[in-house]
């Protein structure tokens, strides 16, 4: 590429800029691009997303060191890459063919707020999980327009109303993907925001607060509490929403929240337990070794060992 395409390829150097074919972007708001090709990169400090990833694979294989842990995904997948991510290495094979996007938190976030038939569960799948299987071909070839759709619009530097327009391109990639989550998950119709249930509301009340408070609100009262409901209704809409009890997601979210700050080597174990407001550094590594099954010290060497293993 010359000089003038590895500029344009900038918000997309994450993913390398041998591969990235087409890209299209607004700076700080949002960006799209097409990925081909073989490829190999490793950074020397891990990359954290500026913003909300979105990969759908269409073809060959990828695998990615996240959070310390190799993962694997294949074609008719989908990578979700949320800001708390840390990406160590990327390899392609040389078949890989890829459409990506990301956004800013604040599309996404309004996007929930104001614009809803998705279910509570698809936000909360989307801030906490890393990908998944896409069953339906049709389906991969309607987010591929999709994503195209906003590289071209992307690169259409003259459109006056550009962020509106990519914002709408983005709320439609986002209902394609909640459809896909529906068609195998849901039943019944999906409600709009002006008439959303009330258990609907709760559960996304409650992600909301589990995201602003997990460091240091570590029990169910504290949430029913805030939502001023009682721990009984809220353990039974998010046992209905999720599959899982309230103590289990608040268990991963911490656990989640604990394995970013044992990310950073500047962090000593003690203070990672006063930030997660554990009493003392033994309960601290009691509870990582039981939701992860390791110490938090057999966690960061895992990571110097992962890292050291695919040199």
């Amino acid at each position: 590429m010359g000089e003038k395409a590895n500029k344009q390829v900038k918000p997309a150097v994450i993913f390398g800029d041998k591969n990235v074919t087409r890209v299209g972007y607004i700076d700080n708001y949002i960006f799209a691009c097409e990925i081909k090709g073989e490829g190999h990169i490793v950074y020397s400090k891990p990359r954290r997303p500026k913003y909300h990833l979105v990969i759908i694979i269409l073809n060959g294989n990828i695998e990615i060191i996240i959070n310390g842990k190799k993962f694997h995904f294949e074609a008719n997948t989908y990578i979700n890459l949320p800001t708390w991510s840390d990406i160590y290495e990327i390899r392609y094979d040389k078949d890989f063919h890829a459409m990506a996007t990301a956004t800013d938190r604040s599309v996404t976030e309004d996007i929930f707020r104001n614009r809803n038939p998705f279910p509570p569960t698809f936000q909360f799948a989307l801030d906490h999980s890393l990908g998944g299987q896409i069953i339906d071909k049709k389906d991969i070839i309607t987010l591929k327009k999709d994503i195209n759709n906003m590289i071209e619009s992307l690169s259409n530097k003259e459109h006056r109303f550009a962020e509106e327009i990519n914002y709408a391109y983005f709320y439609i990639l986002l209902t394609d993907m909640a459809g896909m989550m529906w068609k195998k998950y849901g039943s019944g119709t999906p409600s709009r925001h002006s008439d959303m249930k009330r258990s609907d509301s709760i559960m996304k009340a409650f992600a909301d607060l589990l995201g602003e408070h997990v460091r240091k609100g570590t029990n169910i009262e504290f949430y029913a509490e805030k939502l001023c409901i009682s721990k009984q209704y809220l353990s039974l809409i998010v046992k209905e929403k999720t599959q899982f009890s309230v103590g289990k997601i608040i268990s991963i979210m911490r656990v989640e929240e604990a394995s970013r700050l044992l990310r950073d080597p500047e962090l000593t174990l003690q203070h990672i337990a006063e930030e997660l407001a554990f009493s003392d550094q033994s309960s601290f590594g009691k509870f990582f070794k039981k939701h992860s099954g390791m110490t938090p010290m057999k966690y960061r060497q895992s990571l110097r060992k992962t890292l050291l293993t695919l040199r």
